[in-house]
């Protein structure tokens, strides 16, 4: 089903279920965490022919880890459990880029699960990170202050 969306609209709001996948047929949406709150931080920007909402939609619906946001108008294809079956026979080449986009997010999720138990380790750099304020940077900030000490410590960790 297609739906078009105004500028401004939430689309999902992070911490509420939501059961539905969409594909972007033009337009922006920006994803968020912490939207609306002193913690607020962008994860990315996401346009045509790109998808959001698939962990609500593979998860049966399990609270949103993110808030999307319409940026722009947009018009969106939105796939629901009912449609899964379907839209799997027919778009092969689409589900082959989901699945690709959760194996680089699920390998994002090992670096900065890393980076998070580095610092645990190395609190003489946490005074460094005062003056950063996003989770992200934080974690950034550390991996650059990490380095700046030994270069080689990214390379030389055991897998």
């Amino acid at each position: 089903m297609m739906m078009k969306i105004p500028a401004g609209t939430v689309i999902i709001q992070e911490g509420e279920s939501n059961m539905d996948m969409y594909k972007i047929i033009s337009g922006h949406a920006e994803i968020y965490t912490g939207y609306g709150t002193e913690n607020e931080s962008i994860l990315s920007i996401k346009s045509k022919d790109d998808y959001f909402g698939e962990m609500g939609l593979f998860t049966g619906g399990k609270p949103a880890v993110y808030t999307v946001v319409a940026y722009s108008d947009l018009l969106l294809m939105r796939i629901t459990e009912a449609d899964i079956d379907e839209f799997i026979l027919k778009n092969h080449v689409d589900v082959y880029k989901i699945m690709k986009h959760f194996a680089e997010t699920m390998y994002s999720m090992k670096f900065g699960m890393d980076m998070v138990m580095e610092d645990r380790t190395l609190s003489s750099n946490n005074a460094r990170l005062k003056k950063f304020s996003g989770f992200y940077t934080k974690m950034f900030a550390q991996y650059n202050a990490t380095m700046m000490m030994d270069p080689m410590a990214h390379f030389n960790q055991k897998a």
